[in-house]
């Protein structure tokens, strides 16, 4: 009896587990492209943006986010001449709650528009672009710093989503389409410095041209072995690195914490590259894949990133009387 009790509860969390997953990662798949799309323009890492989204608007779910398309909580203050909404947020009058005024869009993507411009043009944001398109973790303590949110907690947040959901593989799809915002980036070339990130858990920095990882090696304290080992595509010490190039200073993970389940692949990439790209133990992905791994792939081929079950598999009907917000795997709408 005990056993099937313990069914039936295991039952209830993944079905709502399930459901959980569902709207987080509609949620990236939905936004990811216009949050590419603004970074490109203005410097603002992709992972920051659509962890913000994320946590502001309760995956899409709130209210502000519904009924006036508002996805980072931003108000209406006298420099706004659009549509607004009123809502209860963190505004008090005489020890009551009052109701503030919040920008409403025609669009989510306005939303997200208006979200890169209200960054890029405000001066207390302005140091957030100084730090590299790749260190999330500068940029999300920087909004706490300079006043984004009042939650102690806001930043450990913005780090976790982007940490969970691999959120921060957007941040390499960074393109600039403006010479005024590649400044840093610039800079760091001429210094020979580099910004410390992350992949799928995995150390990495972003190589500048020429470098080799004997270079890198000097530069950064750590053994060359250790470079050529954790990077299959590289098998000596005075192997060329391209400028963008990604350089692992760890191994790669044998699981993959990204929300991409499959990897379209290019023509002639192989499971080095994607190993490569995902951060993902070369091994694993051959072996998940049944491919041999330096094989060229035809262009389209699906590669797993992750092993793919019917959700069948996992379900068990099950009925709760609880409230299933306790059983979301994410955070619910943060204080601000």
């Amino acid at each position: 009896m005990k056993m099937k009790k313990i069914l039936v509860i295991t039952g209830i969390f993944l079905v709502f587990n399930v459901h959980a997953q569902d709207f987080v990662y509609s949620y990236i798949e939905n936004y990811k492209d216009i949050a590419i799309e603004e970074m490109n323009k203005t410097g603002i890492p992709a992972s920051i943006t659509l962890a913000q989204g994320m946590l502001e608007s309760n995956w899409g779910r709130s209210e502000l986010s519904t009924k006036a398309n508002n996805h980072f909580g931003i108000k209406a203050d006298k420099s706004w001449s659009g549509k607004t909404m009123k809502w209860e947020d963190d505004d008090y009058h005489n020890g009551k709650l009052i109701k503030s005024k919040f920008r409403k869009y025609k669009s989510a993507d306005q939303s997200f528009i208006d979200h890169s411009e209200f960054l890029a043009n405000k001066k207390r944001y302005k140091f957030l672009f100084d730090y590299d398109i790749t260190d999330y973790v500068s940029w999300s303590k920087g909004l706490v710093k300079a006043g984004y949110a009042t939650d102690p907690k806001y930043a450990s947040k913005l780090i976790k989503i982007i940490e969970k959901y691999g959120l921060y593989e957007y941040d390499l799809k960074y393109i600039p389409v403006k010479e005024a915002y590649v400044k840093n980036r610039t800079k760091n070339k001429k210094s020979g410095s580099y910004t410390l990130s992350h992949i799928n858990k995995a150390k990495i920095i972003i190589a500048h041209a020429g470098e080799t990882p004997k270079s890198i090696s000097k530069k950064l304290g750590i053994s060359v072995k250790k470079i050529i080992k954790y990077n299959d595509n590289v098998k000596r010490k005075y192997h060329k690195f391209k400028e963008g190039d990604i350089v692992y200073l760890s191994s790669k993970r044998k699981k993959y914490y990204g929300s991409d389940s499959y990897h379209n692949s290019v023509k002639g990439e192989t499971l080095v590259d994607i190993s490569q790209k995902y951060g993902i133990n070369l091994r694993y992905l051959a072996r998940i894949n049944k491919i041999k791994p330096h094989k060229k792939l035809k262009k389209g081929q699906r590669i797993k990133l992750k092993p793919v079950f019917s959700r069948s598999e996992n379900i068990v009907v099950a009925t709760s009387g609880r409230n299933d917000k306790y059983l979301f795997d994410a955070p619910l709408t943060p204080e601000k």
